[in-house]
This record gives structure tokens, sequence and C-alpha cells, in this order.
């Protein structure tokens, strides 16, 4: 035979071996690659919980104080006078009438800024409370995608690598059949 026995079984035993060190090492990636997804999938479900949790509360916020708003106003229409028997200005008197009226214009456009800054100021405090929970939550999240990626590339050349060595253990095997035909490897 051309071939040289000893090369023979070497090849046989190197891709027998090598099969075996690959395989761990695929299983070994597919368990990593498993566990992470799971880390991930955990992380943007709470990141998910936390972000509706939030819009719940910006909502209900913001319907509390349109409602806090409209009950100053009420109470101001009240307080001057101007909710009579006869609806909105219903008092006796044109002149005093728009005297009132341009004072509650006054009012109630003094109460619709505080309104309006005391919103601002609360979106503005709510955003940052809403940055420092999630922030982490998606800072985790790109670290899993990350690590996420670079395992499963890592299996992809394991997976060739368990391949080439399977390759390997055969070509092996056929080499060391005896040879009957006469005509050698």
């Amino acid at each position: 035979r051309g071939l040289n026995t000893k090369d023979t079984n070497m090849g046989f035993l190197s891709g027998a071996y090598g099969k075996l060190m690959a395989g761990k090492l695929v299983r070994q990636l597919q368990h990593q690659q498993t566990s992470i997804q799971s880390r991930l999938n955990r992380v943007t479900k709470q990141a998910g919980e936390m972000e509706k949790y939030f819009n719940r509360m910006e909502r209900n916020m913001k319907s509390q104080m349109q409602s806090q708003m409209q009950y100053s106003m009420y109470g101001l229409m009240g307080g001057m006078g101007l909710m009579g028997q006869t609806g909105l200005f219903g008092m006796s008197g044109q002149g005093m009438q728009m005297d009132q009226y341009q004072a509650y214009l006054q009012n109630s456009q003094y109460i619709q800024q505080q309104f309006a800054m005391a919103q601002n100021v609360w979106q503005d405090q709510f955003e940052m409370q809403r940055e420092a929970q999630l922030e982490p939550l998606h800072d985790l999240e790109d670290s899993l995608q990350t690590e996420l990626d670079n395992i499963k590339s890592r299996l992809e050349l394991a997976k060739e690598q368990y391949k080439a060595k399977q390759d390997e253990e055969k070509d092996g095997a056929k080499n060391m059949a005896p040879d009957y035909t006469g005509q050698g490897g």
C-alpha cells in the first residue's frame, strides 16, 4: 500500500479524539447559548414591564393633574360668583360682569400657567426616574446580546471543527481498512 500504516492510524486517532473534543465544545457552547438567551429574555421582559409601568404612571399623573386644574378652574368660577342661577355670568349689571370676566380670565390664565409649570417639572423628574430605572436594564440587555452573538459565532466555528474532525476520522478509518484488490490506497 502507498500509505504508511502509522500515519493512517494517527489520522484516525486524531480525527476520533478531535471529534470528541469538538463535540464537547459544541455542547458547552449550546448550553451557554441557551443560558444567555434565557437571561436575555428575562431582562427584555423586565424592561418591557417596567416601560408599561412608567407609561401607566405617566398617564395617571397627567389625568390627575388635568382633574386638579379643572377643579381649580371651577373653584375660581364659584369663588368669583360667576356661576349664577342662569349659568356663567348670571349676575345683573353688565359692567360688573365684564370686570369679573377680566379677573376670571387673568386668574384662569395664571392657574393654567402654574399647572403647566408643575407638569413640566413633574415630567422632567419622571423622565429622570424612568431613565435611571431603565438604563441599567438596557445596558444589561445590550451586553447579553453581544455575548449571545459571540457565542453563536463560536458555536458555528465549533460545529465546523466537529464536522472536519468527523471527516478526518472517516478518512482514517477508510485508509485503515485492508485492501483486498491489491491496487493500493
